[in-house]
């Protein structure tokens, strides 16, 4: 396989002057409308799901708008579900999200936090309740948000998460708040709601995670994690160097910096990764996976995401979350299908779905229906959500460009045109630094760094190094309105050298 483009933060020792003369008129995509095709967060909550856009709007999608969780307007029996994703509408400059069972939860990027959908135990946050008639539970006060509505009292936040009724987010500062039925006692004594945010006993928070009931999971920065017993602030001994958490339905899990995974909790279903750990709470190793570098939990089990970008779980699977394609439990840990190159992994320990996103920004969800493709059924294997419209249906096999190690994101994935791989200009000049003019006259991009000048023409399989005529195999293309060159010439011309895994479809470049 040859290769055909793109270094990116190339050689940074290197200075470059890139200019690409193109044989037609059109203005290149780096002037052109930002791409707005694509994923780049996610969350799941119990009943349904948040996506963030490339384009940076915010989508929720699921089982039903009773409550105004779509956050467009609507709520009440009559409210539209088209069971695709809807537009939130009233929010933007969104940097988080979080899901609940039937609320939603974003925080904006001057750090205030925004909810919506149900209230009936406070936990929308603004001081309000939905009253409900003992019984019947039909609603006599609503005070349900169809609107992203603002928290009372919250600044300076870094993350939110979402419980079946309860609220959680973490300040800069590294304390945890909380708000909605949190089963905690109040100053008096007294147990209830709590319709604003108070503050919990912890400190130096990096991250949380909430399962069914009370189940909370508290990560603190020094690798340690706790929890309630009681009301009491607990350590839960046996776990150290731990950077990820998860709280299911009736097991929690804790991801080690080593790749490890441990369970612990009341095991209700006996067995967790063929181990039987049904008399004992305390951490268990799970055997069976290794190289995990994120962990969630459904209602039925463990998500794990491993080092090489696949997923992988086991549990229930009630309503086809573990993603294989049937309705079979697993004791053990099985990949789910079809996915490969996975960037980001999210599910609810209250629910049955999960979804992730995929290193293209392309959206896969998978489980008990509702998945955001238009339908109600239960999907048994992940299934592909649109962006919009215009979303051309994603390749199966993906190209992968690593500089270093790290991989690099596109606005138009990676392309092989005669054996050789091409990848777009954009990434390359933001990670370098390149000043880029267009010159309508000529038709010609300039990118300046220093005193490097490479030339390329899209159409001429002649190039130019520092006026050094150079023949490439390929030439540069347009490809759905981005120019795409190719990545060898480009990275040996900075001094970078190229290598070709050819079973994951990876091109890596090493700057050192």
């Amino acid at each position: 396989m040859k290769f055909g483009v793109k270094p990116s933060l190339l050689s940074l020792a290197i200075p470059i002057t890139l200019a690409f003369t193109l044989a037609s008129s059109f203005i290149p995509s780096i002037y052109a409308e930002e791409h707005t095709n694509g994923w780049q967060d996610i969350a799941v909550g119990g009943t349904f799901s948040l996506g963030i856009k490339t384009d940076g709007t915010l989508w929720s999608w699921g089982e039903s708008n009773r409550y105004g969780v779509f956050g467009n307007g609507e709520k009440g029996d009559k409210a539209a579900n088209p069971k695709l994703p809807v537009k939130v509408q009233g929010i933007d400059h969104v940097k988080a999200i979080g899901a609940g069972a039937m609320h939603a939860l974003a925080v904006k990027s001057d750090g205030t936090v925004w909810t919506w959908g149900d209230n009936t135990d406070g936990q929308i946050g603004d001081g309000t309740e939905t009253q409900r008639e003992t019984g019947s539970g039909k609603a006599l006060t609503d005070n349900n948000r169809e609107l992203p509505t603002q928290v009372k009292g919250l600044s300076h936040v870094v993350a939110v998460w979402g419980a079946w009724a309860r609220s959680y987010a973490i300040k800069d500062d590294g304390t945890l708040w909380a708000w909605g039925s949190l089963y905690y006692k109040k100053s008096d004594g007294s147990t209830g709601n709590y319709a604003t945010p108070v503050q919990l006993r912890f400190q130096n928070v990096a991250t949380i995670s909430t399962g069914y009931g009370d189940n909370l999971l508290v990560l603190k920065k020094d690798g340690t994690v706790w929890t309630f017993d009681q009301g009491a602030v607990v350590q839960i001994e046996g776990l150290t160097d731990i950077t990820a958490v998860a709280a299911g339905g009736t097991d929690s899990y804790a991801l080690q910096k080593n790749g490890t995974v441990w369970v612990f909790g009341s095991n209700g279903r006996g067995k967790i990764a063929g181990e039987d750990l049904a008399k004992t709470t305390a951490p268990q190793k799970l055997q069976g996976i290794q190289d995990v570098v994120d962990i969630r939990a459904t209602g039925g089990g463990p998500l794990f995401l491993k080092k090489d970008r696949s997923v992988w779980t086991s549990g229930k699977n009630t309503g086809g979350q573990l993603g294989i394609g049937s309705y079979e439990n697993s004791d053990v840990p099985v990949q789910v299908k079809n996915l490969a190159k996975i960037s980001k992994i999210a599910a609810h320990g209250t629910g049955f779905r999960s979804m992730a996103i995929r290193e293209d920004g392309t959206l896969w969800a998978w489980g008990n229906g509702y998945t955001g493709d238009g339908t109600e059924w239960y999907r048994t294997e992940p299934v592909w959500i649109k962006s919009s419209d215009s979303e051309l249906t994603p390749p199966t096999d993906l190209i992968s460009v690593q500089l270093d190690g790290l991989t690099l994101h596109f606005e138009q994935q990676p392309v092989i045109i005669d054996g050789n791989t091409l990848v777009p200009l954009r990434t390359i000049f933001e990670t370098l630094g390149a000043e880029v003019s267009w010159n309508g006259a000529t038709s010609t991009i300039t990118a300046t760094k220093d005193k490097q000048t490479i030339l390329l023409t899209v159409g001429n399989q002649t190039a130019t190094l520092n006026g050094q005529p150079i023949q490439l195999e390929t030439p540069a293309a347009v490809v759905n309105g981005n120019t795409l060159v190719p990545v060898r010439f480009i990275a040996e011309s900075l001094g970078t050298k190229v290598a070709w895994i050819p079973e994951t479809k990876t091109v890596q470049l090493l700057s050192k």
